[in-house]
């Protein structure tokens, strides 16, 4: 089905990822163009770890919104096959794409960058612990999305929601700045976010200072985005069986 997705709207998926490389060049020449190595290559991986956790976000909320749209979100609960499972199968197929399309996006912009040499210059098991990173963020980012899923069901279209939250993640997660010079509130809002915690983390690798509150405070807010996500999705999939929305659009 992704396959045929991507051979179906392969212009959109050509002109979306042009996008991104535009968008990554303009953050490296205007903030990062006599930055050392390491910090280049940490706001690389750090911008399309933002790109793919707000696929993330959007994929279970568009999924949920679509499924309801066709009149298909009913029948999914009236299969065998239990509803979170079937999920999480989705998830992990469109984690592997968007892993793999990120993989693609960042090799193209070291060669754009001209810092393919950078690349060697860092060890096999720092890029073991960087991926792991990625991952579970991604994951916590796919149970948020399911929470927008289910407010879907109630508001309908909520587009507008989730570009504020793109937004927001892109500009103050410590991607652009530097967010220890943020007013003390706002540093609060933000380390609560596992995207904002793996930034931290994955610049520490790479300067060879990892700290241990950091790892721990990541560990913890994803496990609170993961448990929080199928939680209220839960909750907001029962209380619009109860109100029969889950087959009206």
């Amino acid at each position: 089905m992704l396959l045929g997705e991507i051979r179906q709207y392969y212009l959109n998926y050509i002109f979306y990822n042009a996008g991104m490389v535009i968008l990554f060049l303009g953050l490296f020449y205007n903030y990062y163009y006599e930055a050392s190595d390491t910090k280049v290559l940490a706001m690389l991986i750090c911008a399309i770890l933002w790109q793919i956790c707000t696929n993330g976000i959007q994929y279970l909320c568009y999924l949920i919104q679509d499924e309801a749209m066709m009149g298909t979100l009913e029948q999914m609960f009236l299969t065998k096959t239990n509803f979170f499972a079937i999920l999480f199968s989705k998830i992990f197929v469109n984690l592997l794409f968007v892993i793999l399309k990120g993989t693609l996006l960042f090799f193209v912009c070291t060669l754009l960058f001209h810092k393919g040499s950078m690349l060697m210059s860092v060890g096999l098991m720092k890029y073991i612990e960087i991926i792991t990173i990625i991952v579970i963020t991604l994951f916590s980012f796919y149970c948020i999305g399911g929470v927008f899923g289910g407010l879907s069901l109630y508001y309908k279209r909520i587009s507008s929601i989730l570009n504020v939250v793109d937004y927001f993640l892109l500009m103050f997660t410590g991607i652009i700045g530097d967010i220890h010079s943020y007013n003390p509130i706002l540093q609060y809002i933000i380390r609560i976010m596992p995207i904002t915690n793996a930034n931290i983390l994955i610049n520490e690798i790479l300067s060879d200072r990892v700290k241990a509150g950091d790892v721990i405070l990541f560990v913890v807010t994803a496990f609170a985005f993961i448990v929080a996500g199928i939680v209220v999705l839960n909750l907001l999939i029962r209380k619009a069986k109860k109100e029969g929305k889950l087959g009206q659009y």
